[in-house]
């Protein structure tokens, strides 16, 4: 009988878990659009937004058409790493045994942007961080050092020496500003002394009065985290995960584990409750003092990596629209779904475009390796 209630509770969790979107999902009512092409000198500006690129594949398909799309207009671009740059944890130091798996790791993104002409920023997230250790923020350091002198820029990685941000960076027509989102989430040797805004209080104060004296700039902030997800960290699980978890960790080993497989999703879900999660204290806790801090000027877009999928919603809270684009290495791509905020999501490579018109319009991409390229097209203003 026992055996029989473990069956049937297993059998109820797998049939209202949900699918992930391995094609593109496209909310009913804001259906891609396909608006006339977008002439090149039309364009102010344009932010390539790509994350989680830490782990990428030989001649990674995704970095080949950054590197395009960055060549496109390479004056005009800024190319922006959204966190989780080297897995699994961070620049090793220079005598480290795993020091050449790092540069290996992180060089292709950074010679995406060098090949390209365009500008690169680099920003941490919590892999970046030694998944927020003791000695993270020395990873920090480290990772800041390369950064700056392969791209020869020394404002290439922010916000820098392991500090929240905020950053401001004002390109033409947009006003770009940079948040560590680790920096909040981290429990251990967190820096503070010595930053620009050293305090939670100061860098709410900074990032309010940036995103209120940004003019007629769209205002733009990026961090690793996000702020909505329909992924992993958002508490999403297909059947599968219940049914068949062993497929997560090998693609052919469908032994069926009923109940056994639904105590990870649900014990990381209800129980343990991770910073990195959305249910985390930490994790909620910044969410909510960020917006509250830009309720008075809301910017156009949040824009973050973390997972690894690629999703825009609306009605968040914190910005008119949020993005998700941390599908940079192949290799990483895990499953999403959407609820009533999801405009588009796909578990798929990829990156996202906005280009920043000079009319004042603003247009969204999201853009995947293949013939189309362009699977999503909005115009967010």
């Amino acid at each position: 009988m026992k055996k029989f209630q473990l069956l049937l509770i297993s059998l109820i969790i797998a049939l209202t878990a949900n699918c992930s979107h391995v094609t593109p999902y496209y909310r009913s009512n804001a259906a891609s659009d396909r608006p006339a092409a977008v002439e090149n000198r039309a364009i102010r500006s344009r932010l390539l937004l790509i994350g989680d690129a830490g782990e990428p594949r030989k001649n990674e398909p995704v970095l080949a058409l950054l590197r395009d799309w960055a060549a496109e207009l390479p004056r005009k671009t800024t190319v922006v790493f959204l966190g989780d740059n080297i897995y699994p944890n961070g620049m090793p130091g220079e005598t480290a045994a795993n020091r050449k798996d790092a540069e290996r790791r992180l060089t292709p993104q950074l010679n995406a942007v060098i090949e390209s002409g365009a500008r690169g920023i680099v920003v941490p997230g919590n892999h970046d961080w030694e998944q927020g250790a003791a000695n993270g923020a020395k990873a920090v350091l480290r990772e800041q050092a390369f950064v700056i002198e392969k791209l020869a820029d020394e404002n290439s990685f922010l916000p820098k020496d392991g500090c929240p941000g905020p950053v401001k960076v004002d390109l033409d027509g947009v006003r770009l500003i940079v948040l560590d989102t680790q920096w909040w989430l981290q429990t251990k040797n967190r820096p503070g002394a010595g930053c620009p805004f050293g305090t939670e209080e100061a860098a709410l104060k900074a990032l309010s009065e940036m995103t209120a004296s940004a003019g007629d700039r769209a205002v733009v902030i990026v961090g690793h985290h996000p702020f909505a997800t329909k992924g992993p960290h958002g508490g999403f699980y297909t059947w599968k995960d219940h049914i068949f978890p062993l497929t997560n960790l090998v693609d052919w080993l469908w032994v069926p584990l009923p109940v056994i497989g639904s105590l990870y999703p649900l014990g990381r879900w209800y129980l343990v409750k991770s910073p990195q999660d959305m249910n985390g204290n930490l994790n909620k806790q910044m969410r909510r003092r960020i917006t509250e801090a830009v309720s008075g000027s809301k910017p156009l877009l949040y824009a973050s990596g973390h997972e690894h999928s690629l999703q825009v919603f609306e009605n968040v809270g914190v910005a008119d629209y949020v993005l998700v684009s941390g599908a940079g290495a192949g290799e990483k791509i895990e499953k999403v779904g959407h609820d009533s905020r999801t405009l588009f999501a796909h578990s798929h490579p990829g990156f996202m475009a906005i280009d920043f018109l000079t009319d004042g319009r603003v247009l969204l991409r999201v853009i995947e390796p293949g013939e189309l390229q362009s699977v999503y097209l909005k115009w967010l203003r």
